[in-house]
């Protein structure tokens, strides 16, 4: 008994909001109540219950429950639904991710000066590169101001597994970032988590530069030893870069490796479509061969060049369906079956939702008639 009134009286001294648990007998509803009833209008003695730190009472609890949750009105219920139809739709709805940045290379062998001719065609560069994204196409090189003194030359690279929508948050969001990061070179490189972005003045070279990112956390945790860990994580990059360069469009490839019965190994590589076979054979060999320096006994890493990337962890990471969703508007259907089937999928959606909340307003009432008889008996008893 004592113990669930420290309980209550914790969660209400944290201030106007309401926090319930729906597992009988325990009901939690916390609200900002600065008045109580006539302690008499429950026709008992008080029992009086003496905190550490201040004094509190039964009788309070009691009509607070019975005045505010048994008796709740319909307009508190429609409040509460209120908020969890809120919080469930915002849950729901919000499927948007933001782009999350990696790393970037600003070269220093070049520079430009702010209200150039280089700057105004690079900003026309960057705009190019993220309303291409917006055409369903992962990767995208061109080259602006091509016959004048100051061009510019530049690409995206999208993740193979990435979503067109994505695809093109990502690109958006790594070109300004880019401006940014670089505001006066004029060459330089970005990479977020599902894309890359880059740009240079002269020659978009492939092999340099590069980064390496490890993940903080070793093998040793993993009941492996570090050869038997390294050779199978060779023999997967290897594989995984040889499906890669042979492939005809995106020059991409996932696998994974069981490590032991309860760890598995997941692998990602990537080339940039515009290179070669040799050219993507030496990115991805350059790449692997930098593992045992930079993440040595590492259990997740990621190299990254401009001409292509690998990463490996031991949870999955990518999607396993690799293909491209394009999202193309297709013409409206006449007779308004568009919003039809819109309709076919929000109306189960919001009807679950009502359902559920006023549901949870019913239960409430319930377990709190039921906490109300078991303490009166409880303290009445002890009186």
């Amino acid at each position: 008994m004592d113990f669930a009134f420290f309980l209550f009286s914790s969660f209400c001294e944290r201030g106007n909001f309401f926090h319930f648990t729906i597992q009988t007998p325990s009901l939690y509803v916390c609200t900002d109540v600065t008045v109580y009833p006539d302690p008499e209008a429950l026709g008992s003695q008080t029992n009086y219950y003496k905190h550490k730190n201040r004094g509190k009472t039964i009788h309070q609890l009691q009509i607070f429950l019975q005045t505010n949750v048994t008796n709740m009105p319909h307009s508190n219920c429609l409040a509460i639904s209120s908020v969890f139809f809120f919080l469930f739709s915002s849950f729901f709805f919000s499927t948007k991710a933001t782009p999350i940045y990696s790393s970037h290379v600003c070269t220093n062998s070049t520079k430009n000066q702010p209200n150039t001719t280089f700057q105004t065609n690079l900003n026309l560069l960057l705009s190019s590169l993220s309303s291409k994204a917006t055409e369903a196409t992962q990767f995208y090189k061109t080259t602006i101001a091509t016959q004048t003194p100051n061009p510019v030359k530049g690409l995206f690279l999208c993740r193979g597994d990435t979503l067109a929508a994505a695809c093109h948050d990502c690109v958006t969001a790594a070109a300004a970032d880019l401006k940014r990061r670089c505001p006066v070179q004029k060459e330089a490189i970005i990479w977020y988590d599902v894309c890359m972005v880059r740009y240079s003045n002269q020659y978009l070279n492939n092999i340099v530069p590069g980064v390496d990112m490890s993940d903080s956390n070793n093998v040793t945790s993993i009941s492996i030893s570090l050869d038997r860990f390294n050779e199978l994580l060779a023999g997967l990059l290897n594989s995984l870069a040889t499906k890669a360069r042979n492939s005809a469009d995106k020059k991409f490839a996932t696998g994974e490796v069981n490590l032991t019965s309860s760890v598995t190994l997941y692998g990602l590589v990537q080339c940039t479509p515009d290179l070669s076979l040799f050219d993507c054979r030496m990115c991805f060999s350059s790449a692997i061969a930098s593992v045992p320096n930079c993440c040595d006994g590492k259990r997740g890493a990621r190299v990254l060049l401009p001409g292509c990337n690998i990463r490996y962890e031991v949870y999955p990471f990518y999607s396993s369906n690799n293909t491209l969703t394009p999202t193309i508007v297709k013409p409206r259907p006449s007779g308004g079956s568009g919003v039809e089937v819109i309709l076919t999928f929000v109306i189960p959606i919001v009807a679950a939702m009502v359902l559920f909340t006023f549901g949870i307003c019913t239960v409430m009432r319930k377990q709190a008639k039921s906490v109300i008889q078991l303490w009166k008996q409880t303290n009445y008893s002890e009186v």
